[in-house]
């Protein structure tokens, strides 16, 4: 039996995140915002190159728990913990700049060691952002953006998420400044602020990445080149190229793109990637052919077979695509001759 006099509960919770999801059912704009500024957030995944020096390194971990915190703020914000979504939002702007910051000399991979490995010595904390600032318009890049648009005051804008850690009067408290009950409640004045700062920190780290990696502005059919298996080099995908050039305010991906077109890595680049041959057909389905092996090691043949069913949408093996049906046969055949038909180990049942 609960006896703690607490009014913050988790039933509470699900009642407003009911409340949310009604809202989102009947607002769906806001929603589909939301669900595509993220998907631009997840593409700069590719913007962070990986080569095999910096493999495993924690390189690019300050991105990726950036993004950790932009979902789990999400996530709060459905909850009705409005206050606690802003105090993650402000999480996830510090570590987007320092996934740039601890990359701007491309030695992520030594640079980020002492900070990663939580070691209690000054030189391993967290750099104030005055510096993470002075050391990103070290970059020539970032400085020539900066000369013309004044993305540092981007920045000082997003301060008062300050605020919301260290509770900065009524305005910034549990309560949001709103007269409304002592625990949580749907409030879409709530969504709102939190959506106005959900953008802003996105175009902002967008934009520094795509300034240190000039290459990620280049709108490129790598598929033509690499099929599948496109290498670590910085890049985003073409069709989330087209869905920045609308979400960036329309002065910034003009300059981005002259910046980026007159950079010797951009140059070098494409001379690069010019120089390879088109993938042929046949290749692409070697290495289609040699990823679906790697999902059937140790699960064995059965459970990819469930899955591609499932994919695909398919009763049984007989109403999947031509092409996917011949795959199958291929593999099923090289699962048998190595080992590969049976599961290594049992998969737990479904509690569905």
């Amino acid at each position: 039996m609960k006896n703690y006099p607490f009014v913050y509960e988790p039933d509470r919770s699900l009642e407003v995140y009911k409340s949310t999801d009604e809202y989102f059912a009947t607002n769906k704009s806001v929603i589909d915002r939301i669900t595509e500024i993220a998907w631009l957030y997840h593409s700069l995944h590719n913007s962070i190159p990986m080569t095999t020096e910096n493999l495993f390194s924690g390189h690019n971990f300050p991105y990726t728990e950036s993004w950790n915190e932009l979902q789990i703020s999400f996530t709060l914000c459905q909850f009705g913990l409005y206050k606690q979504a802003m105090c993650s939002l402000r999480s996830a702007l510090e570590l987007g700049l320092l996934s740039v910051y601890y990359n701007i000399n491309d030695e992520g991979h030594k640079s980020v060691k002492k900070w990663l490995a939580s070691r209690d010595t000054t030189e391993a904390d967290t750099p104030k952002s005055a510096l993470v600032w002075k050391i990103l318009l070290g970059n020539e890049s970032i400085k020539e953006f900066q000369s013309k648009i004044d993305l540092k005051s981007r920045l000082m804008s997003l301060g008062y998420l300050h605020n919301y850690v260290h509770t900065k009067g009524m305005k910034f408290s549990n309560g949001f400044g709103l007269m409304k009950s002592n625990s949580q409640t749907f409030e879409e004045v709530g969504l709102k602020v939190w959506m106005k700062a959900y953008e802003e920190i996105v175009i902002l780290v967008l934009t520094l990445h795509m300034l240190k990696f000039p290459t990620t502005v280049i709108s490129y059919d790598y598929g033509k080149k690499f099929g599948i298996d496109i290498p670590g080099f910085p890049h985003i995908q073409s069709f989330q190229l087209e869905k920045i050039k609308l979400f960036l305010p329309p002065d910034y991906f003009e300059l981005l793109e002259i910046i980026s077109s007159k950079h010797p890595e951009t140059l070098n680049f494409i001379e690069w990637i010019e120089s390879h041959d088109d993938i042929t057909e046949d290749q692409i389905e070697e290495q289609i052919m040699n990823m679906d092996k790697m999902d059937i090691r140790g699960g064995g043949f059965k459970h990819y077979e469930k899955n591609q069913l499932v994919l695909y949408n398919a009763a049984k093996t007989e109403d999947l695509p031509t092409v996917i049906k011949d795959r199958m046969k291929k593999l099923e055949l090289w699962a048998k001759e190595n080992g590969e038909y049976e599961p290594r180990f049992v998969f737990p049942k479904s509690e569905i």
